[in-house]
């Protein structure tokens, strides 16, 4: 019988030579380092300290939604190296974080976090998994197999739209 995705895997597939990439749950005290993760990542497309000060309200890591809701971590040698974390939807699950410290960018942690992702949301029943993403990481989301279905109006700018994306699981 093949173990549940909801338990700490180790990936076969290396990121780099002579690293071993581990997921496993997160713990609602990492909340703050998470937060700040994201926001290293999010910097990594050159957004301005205004836009991402602004950002920091909207990308707060709640301890509370690590314990209610999946939120995963990747650790490549013991250091954490990126994360995501589910949402419910009305029709099913949406990726609420999707983050790559980017000292790991480019290295196949953000592929074998949204693996781990998609095959938990199917493991779980859900249908589909939607994405509200970056503009900068539409080409990621598609390489990972999601279409856009649409656009969204930004929580940190009204005026600016985020693609909507969904990866239909069956």
């Amino acid at each position: 019988m093949a173990r549940p995705l909801s338990q700490p895997m180790t990936l076969l597939r290396n990121p780099a030579p002579d690293t071993a990439l581990r997921i496993r749950r997160a713990r609602a005290a990492e909340a703050p380092e998470l937060t700040e993760l994201s926001l290293r990542s999010k910097a990594l497309w050159g957004y301005d300290a205004a836009f991402l000060a602004r950002c920091r309200i909207a990308m707060q890591v709640k301890e509370a939604n690590v314990e209610k809701e999946p939120h995963y971590v990747a650790e490549v040698d013991g250091q954490v190296a990126g994360f995501y974390g589910f949402e419910p939807l009305p029709d099913g699950v949406g990726l609420d974080y999707m983050f790559v410290d980017p000292d790991f960018v480019g290295r196949g942690v953000g592929r074998a976090l949204m693996d781990h992702a998609v095959a938990l949301a199917r493991e779980l029943g859900h249908d589909s998994l939607t994405i509200v993403a970056d503009p900068n990481a539409e080409g990621f989301y598609r390489r990972m197999g999601a279409q856009r279905i649409g656009s969204q109006a930004s929580d940190v700018d009204p005026h600016r739209q985020l693609p909507l994306m969904r990866i239909m699981l069956r």
